[in-house]
Order: C-alpha cells, then structure tokens, then sequence
C-alpha cells in the first residue's frame, strides 16, 4: 500500500516542480532589448545608471597669513645689507685754522628687524597688523613700519650704530611686486649726541633688492649712506 502511494506522488511533485521551474526563469531574465534602441552597438544594455557628482562651490573663503618664525626667516635676517657712507668733517691745521674736508667713503654693513607693522594694500577681510614677520605683499603693497637696524661702518668711522625709526611703503608697479618706494626717519646717538636721519629707496622682486639713501644732515662723518638693501620677510 505504501508502495503505491508513493507512486501516486511521484507526478504530482513533478508537475509542481516543473510550474515553479517554468516560472522563476521568466522574472530572472533581463528584459528584452527593444530593437532600434541603441544607436552604438557597443552600447551596454540597460544602460547604467548615471553617476552623480556634488555642485562645484563657486564662492571662495579669505584665511588669515600664517606667519610665524622659522629657520628660514632667521636665516633671511642674518643675511646684511652692504652701505658705503661718507661724510665732511672740521680739521684744525698746524697754524691753527680749521676747515671743512670731504672723508673717505667708510663701509659697513646692516641688519634689520621689524617690530610692527600694519599694511592698508592688504584685502580688507584679514588683519593689517604684521609682528616681525612681514609678507612682501603685505609690506609693499603699501604699509607704516616700525623699524630697528644695526650698523656696523669700519673705515674713517669705526662704530656700530642702533637705528629706531619708522618707514612708509608705496606700490608703484604691480601692486610692489615689480616696483615700490619708501619714505623713512630714525634716530641714533653718534659721539654722545642723539642724531636724526631721512631716508628714501626704491625696490623691486618684492622687496628682495633695493637701492636706500640716508640723509644726516647734522652728522659730519656719516652725512650721506647708500645702502644696497637685500630683504625678504
């Protein structure tokens, strides 16, 4: 009996199987491919689906400089600017008149630090103010410094010199990276007497080379200096 049974069941799980083998195939299979539809043939079908990418942001944000010291801008410092200087000094001869004489150019060199400065060229949105480490463009772009320098002239004038003073920056060609000019004062104490000085120059490179002249007009022996000025930072 069990027997036949089993026999019995033999087709009806069969045809079971076969209605559900004869369906999953159909919802497996990817859709048929409408003809005409892909203009290149070595088109995928289905196409894939587009990648998408976020918008481009189209505004720009304004950060602060970081300027901080660091080896090279010790390095930059230690570097002196070159000055010949000359001057007139009162000699009283043998007979006992004095009069005027032109002195040998004397050399020395310059160093310079600068303290503080505040620079109106620089974009509105940052800050103005600079502490010793100075950006070119912040500095000839148009700027007020305060300004320390050591000197050391050897010749006719065997002295070193502290110079206190301060200094304006003006653009003239491309903002001061190509051309700018400044106008100076300071002060100085040369034979026990507090002494003060004009200066002018020019520079071009950012401020990397520049061309200054000092004006002493009440200091004989360091009357007139040329400095051949190399800065940066």
């Amino acid at each position: 009996m069990t027997s036949r049974r089993s026999l019995l069941l033999v087709p009806v799980v069969g045809s079971a199987l076969l209605v559900l083998g004869l369906a999953s195939p159909a919802s497996a299979d990817p859709p048929a491919e409408p003809k005409g539809t892909r203009p290149d043939p070595n088109m995928p079908y289905p196409a894939p689906s587009p990648k998408t990418t976020p918008p481009v942001p189209l505004g720009y944000a304004i950060t602060e400089p970081q300027t901080y010291p660091s080896l090279l801008w010790i390095a930059a410092q230690l570097v002196p600017s070159p000055e010949v200087a000359v001057g007139r000094v009162r000699e009283v001869g043998a007979s006992g008149e004095s009069e005027v004489t032109t002195t040998a150019p004397a050399f020395g060199l310059r160093w310079q630090i600068t303290p503080l400065v505040w620079s109106w060229g620089v974009n509105r949105r940052v800050s103005r103010w600079r502490w010793f480490v100075v950006d070119p463009l912040a500095r000839h772009s148009g700027s007020l410094e305060a300004s320390a320098s050591f000197e050391y002239f050897w010749g006719h004038v065997e002295k070193g010199i502290v110079r206190p003073g301060v200094r304006a920056y003006f653009p003239l060609v491309q903002r001061g990276e190509y051309l700018s000019a400044s106008f100076g004062t300071s002060t100085y104490l040369f034979d026990d007497k507090v002494r003060v000085a004009y200066d002018v120059g020019a520079y071009v490179l950012s401020g990397l080379f520049g061309l200054q002249a000092t004006i002493a007009p009440d200091n004989g022996p360091l009357t007139a200096i040329g400095t051949f000025r190399i800065r940066y930072f």
